[in-house]
């Protein structure tokens, strides 16, 4: 009996439950079909709707007569490229303007949608901005496969113009800092056919984006900037926006391609100063080989830039690595002749100490010759001393032999005789020590030669002769020029990262 009652107490259970599916599901479905035949009924359609909207629509007419405020926005996709030859760069940009067409309102229509989505050839029925890029070399709207554009009308009257483009635009190229500068490349937007007193251009609050991270192989995006400008034409002033992306090179290339193998290049070219001095021949050949690559490597990189007439820093390095590398040439070139005096005369070369010895003589002879005339001068004086002491003496040695008595007298004589002499010399003495004092002729030399004749005695003294060997230069060589290039670098790398105006 039990069994019974609960068998019929789940089966109403179950045909109540089947009965409320069944009449929410009816509720639900016949609802939404009212609200869709309803909708379907008593709404315009969308022909209707563009047939109503441009009724007496007059195209050549300002959507409001104080003028349009034009909001523009781009959403940058890619950069495909910069040339540094042309001085341009390309990128894929979708570009959005935004107006207020009060005409275009459908709100107060019975219509069920709050947007519009129409073609581009909707764009010729209405009334547009006609912004440009006025400073692009090309632009092309996107075809694949069909045009892409776009046109929303919102019911209050917002329209949403929208294109997809391909842009060429010029950029500032200064290569002073080459490989570590940076472009400027602009896209500048105007109304063509409306002044600032029907059209005036602002950026959207977000006025540039990006799909993703820009990727070049020799450039970085590090930033960009919005500009608003007006600029006066002879038939009035326009309104222009203008935005600007910075581009940095990727300098790391140039490292190891041009400042590295021609530093290596450089360095190699100093093997030849371990080289016996004998070795001409294999000494030629490296500093040729080093001066030959060298020259290669610079011309490989100025093919792939314009033909500037400004020096880069990258022709600064080179240009003096190719001294650097010129100078081994020179010092060889001593130190070959310096050996060939060696093997003629058998002694250390005096080549440059020979024109140090050649002042110095000459300064001697100068003397030589003021004592000459010193003497001179002295000996007219005092001819009748001269002439009358050898006699005295003659006399002396005469008479030394007639008599003992006379030659005492002999004695005196010859006494007085060497005194004479004695003063003579002493006072030919005190002249040649005074010849060497500053007088009038030795400044009619004029101010540089004393200067060289002070510097000759400071650097080769009297009793000192200079040579120079070819195996001294070899040595100095070994010593100065990689101390040469060290400065250089040190200097080169101060400069140049403290003009840099970019991040590293």
């Amino acid at each position: 009996m039990s069994m019974v009652i609960l068998r019929s107490t789940l089966l109403r259970i179950s045909v109540a439950a089947v009965i409320l599916c069944i009449v929410l599901v009816r509720s639900a479905y016949g609802s939404s079909g009212v609200s869709a035949r309803k909708c379907s009924r008593n709404s315009i359609n969308l022909g209707k709707l563009i047939d109503t909207l441009l009724t007496d629509y007059d195209v050549h007419l300002l959507p409001e007569s104080e003028g349009v405020n034009v909001t523009i926005e781009l959403h940058v996709q890619g950069v495909s490229g910069i040339s540094e030859i042309t001085g341009d760069f390309s990128l894929d940009v979708m570009y959005s303007e935004i107006w207020q067409d009060p005409r275009l309102a459908f709100k107060h229509l019975n219509v069920c949608a709050t947007n519009i989505t129409l073609k581009s050839d909707f764009r010729k029925k209405i009334w547009t901005p006609d912004t440009c890029i006025i400073n692009s070399k090309s632009s092309s709207i996107h075809s694949s496969p069909s045009e892409n554009t776009y046109l929303i009308l919102y019911e209050n009257g917002l329209v949403w113009s929208n294109f997809r483009l391909n842009v060429k635009t010029p950029c500032s190229v200064n290569l002073k800092m080459f490989p570590f500068d940076s472009l400027s490349c602009e896209i500048v937007l105007e109304s063509y056919s409306f002044n600032t007193d029907e059209v005036r251009l602002l950026w959207h609050d977000v006025p540039i984006t990006m799909m993703e991270k820009v990727e070049l192989p020799d450039f970085d995006l590090i930033g960009w900037s919005t500009d608003h400008q007006r600029l006066e034409y002879p038939n009035g002033i326009w309104d222009r926006a203008k935005v600007k992306f910075t581009f940095a090179r990727r300098y790391g290339f140039y490292l190891f391609q041009s400042y590295f193998p021609t530093s290596l290049t450089v360095i190699s070219s100093w093997v030849g100063f371990f080289f016996d001095v004998r070795s001409v021949s294999a000494r030629i050949t490296l500093g040729v080989s080093s001066l030959l690559a060298l020259t290669f490597q610079f011309g490989n990189v100025l093919r792939h830039l314009p033909r500037v007439s400004y020096i880069k820093c990258l022709d600064v390095w080179m240009i003096f690595s190719v001294i650097f590398i010129f100078c081994t040439l020179v010092e060889l070139a001593i130190v070959c002749q310096l050996n060939r005096w060696e093997r003629e005369r058998q002694i250390g070369s005096k080549v440059l100490g020979h024109w140090l010895n050649q002042i110095r003589k000459e300064r001697r002879s100068i003397a030589l010759r003021k004592n000459r005339r010193h003497i001179e001068t002295r000996a007219n004086g005092e001819g009748i001393k001269k002439r009358q002491v050898p006699s005295i003496i003659t006399k002396a040695n005469s008479h030394s032999a007639e008599s003992p008595t006379k030659s005492t007298q002999n004695t005196v004589l010859a006494q007085t005789a060497n005194s004479v002499i004695h003063q003579n010399k002493t006072a030919d003495i005190a002249d040649e020590g005074d010849s060497f004092s500053f007088d009038d002729e030795e400044k009619k030399l004029g101010c540089f030669w004393n200067v060289v004749q002070r510097l000759v005695y400071a650097i080769c003294p009297p009793d000192r002769d200079w040579t120079v060997t070819s195996v001294q230069v070899d040595r100095c060589s070994m010593i100065m020029f990689p101390l040469s290039f060290l400065i250089f670098n040190i200097v080169y790398w101060s400069i140049y990262f403290m003009k840099m105006d970019r991040p590293m």
